[in-house]
């Protein structure tokens, strides 16, 4: 029996087994090993047009559902399907990819950027999340960090030094709440090492530990918070960013 705690979030449960098991609710299909998921739904869209896709499954919810597609890079099957927002339904989406089949996962998309520095469309690469969200206590003891696969982000490290393509390693701070992001908040985050801010990270890292899968992710520097204002910084207009991080991350994701 579980003992109450003051705060629900921190019962944590070293039950391996839940209830509802992805396993046990979705159907393995021939997918390849490799998986891109991309926070860009209009890259994912364009490779649509362009007939660079096939889908073969899709991640259903009861408002949305998302295509789950596979293409080819460098002659090698992977797949790629666009990110769900939000930790509780980006680890759900990942729960089920697991289940399907995928084993190596990169995920790419754009975060808040918490100092003024950092260009639209730097990379960031995460080493370690801040878990100010939910999911992550669910599938990990309580702590303030998750950490990212140290070999994932040493083969992203390597793809990108490879290409001399500047990047940052630091740490990320997963918010549930992108209305409640306040200045002192802020201050803390920066003051723990925080470069960034998004919803998935702690989330995507605990899951994929739970589940023993290869994950890494590649963040782009997107809006700012490190002002006294916010500034949106047009970053949603930057395609030529989106599209290549995505090819990017199919290539580093390819070498998990």
């Amino acid at each position: 029996m579980l003992n109450k705690k003051d705060f629900p979030i921190l019962e944590f449960d070293n039950n391996r087994y839940a209830k509802i098991e992805p396993s046990n609710v979705i159907k393995k299909i021939d997918v390849p090993e490799f998986c891109v998921i991309a926070f860009f739904g209009d890259v994912i869209q364009k490779m649509l047009e362009n007939n660079r896709l096939r889908q073969i499954g899709t991640f259903v919810t009861c408002s949305v559902s998302l295509p789950i597609y596979e293409t080819e890079y460098d002659n090698k099957k992977i797949g790629i399907v666009a990110g769900f927002l939000g930790a509780a339904g980006s680890a759900g989406q990942l729960e089920e990819l697991i289940a399907m089949g995928f084993k190596k996962f990169i995920v790419c998309g754009a975060a808040g950027v918490l100092q003024k520095d950092i260009q639209v469309g730097h990379l960031v690469v995460p080493y370690s999340a801040v878990r100010d969200e939910g999911l992550s206590y669910h599938y990990l003891e309580p702590s303030r960090e998750v950490e990212c696969d140290p070999e994932a982000i040493d083969i992203i490290e390597k793809q990108l030094n490879k290409e001399n393509i500047p990047y940052i390693k630091a740490k990320t701070w997963t918010t549930d709440a992108f209305y409640r992001e306040t200045e002192d908040k802020i201050k803390l985050r920066v003051s723990e090492g925080c470069v960034t801010v998004e919803m998935e990270a702690a989330a995507l890292f605990a899951v994929s530990k739970f589940r023993a899968v290869k994950l890494g992710q590649i963040l782009s520097g997107g809006d700012d918070l490190s002002g006294v204002e916010w500034d949106s910084r047009k970053w949603q207009s930057r395609d030529e960013i989106r599209r290549n991080l995505v090819e990017l991350s199919m290539k580093v994701c390819l070498s998990l």
